[in-house]
């Protein structure tokens, strides 16, 4: 009779112990249910924001067109409206249209008459984030007397959150451009001609290292002392994704210009 009584006890026990966990369990998995939703719920919230944020990176202002038209000299440039910080607003667009029209100074400088000058230049937006604005002009310049227009390639880079014209060697390491740029069969070129881009990569071999790094040290409009300044090698980049081109002046036979597309790690 007593071990009956032990057994029954027993199963009760059993019994009571499965209805105590399964309540337990039952009690835990609506606690954390609501905790679940609620952290998923933030982190879509989270994960929104960031992606609106991403969106609205590049709306935080906007680009517009403006034209300098004088005689035979017309020139497409940039401007930027609607910038949160009025006096770096005033500086970029002062920068922005400087670096377009010293096109002109350039043939001015060597001696032309600027009414012997027919040209007309257009502009492209390669970057447009909350960092930096990157500009690249293309054009044809005819010159009273010469026998064919010359191709022109140039570019600006703007620093937005100090209101500065940048060059190559602001943004991204020279050294290392210079290394990748010396790779040449890894290369990628903007042009689509094989036989000019085998002539233009050959004429980088012929560049010593020293040379090249001082062309790319040199390459963009920068500023000194408050003052825009021409690159004297007549080299430019500018920033596109996840790369950066470079344009290095070469004769006329040749495309007047060749652009070096260099891949960031």
């Amino acid at each position: 009779m007593k071990m009956k009584k032990s057994a029954l006890l027993l199963t009760g026990i059993t019994i009571l112990s499965f209805l105590l966990m399964r309540n337990f369990h039952v009690n835990n998995l609506k606690c954390t249910n609501p905790i679940k939703k609620e952290v998923l719920a933030v982190n879509k919230i989270n994960y929104f924001n960031m992606e609106v944020s991403l969106r609205d990176e590049s709306k935080q202002y906007e680009i517009i067109d403006e034209v300098y038209s004088k005689d035979h000299v017309k020139i497409n440039y940039p401007q930027v409206k609607h910038y949160a910080d009025a006096v770096k607003l005033e500086s970029i667009n002062k920068d922005l249209k400087n670096a377009a029209l010293s096109i002109i100074n350039i043939y001015v400088e060597n001696d032309t008459n600027i009414n012997d000058i027919s040209m007309e230049v257009n502009y492209e937006v390669k970057t447009k984030n909350n960092k930096y604005i990157s500009i690249a002009f293309n054009g044809l310049v005819n010159i009273k007397g010469t026998a064919y227009p010359t191709s022109i390639f140039y570019t600006v880079n703007i620093d937005l959150e100090n209101g500065l014209t940048v060059g190559l060697s602001d943004y991204a390491n020279a050294q290392g451009v210079l290394e990748k740029l010396k790779k040449l069969d890894d290369v990628k070129m903007l042009s689509e001609d094989d036989k000019l881009i085998e002539a233009q990569k050959s004429v980088i071999k012929n560049i010593s290292d020293d040379e090249l790094l001082n062309i790319l040290k040199d390459a963009d409009f920068h500023e000194k002392d408050g003052v825009i300044e021409i690159p004297k090698k007549g080299a430019y980049s500018y920033m596109e994704d996840n790369k950066i081109v470079i344009s290095i002046p070469m004769i006329h036979a040749i495309g007047d210009h060749a652009e070096f597309i260099i891949e960031k790690q």
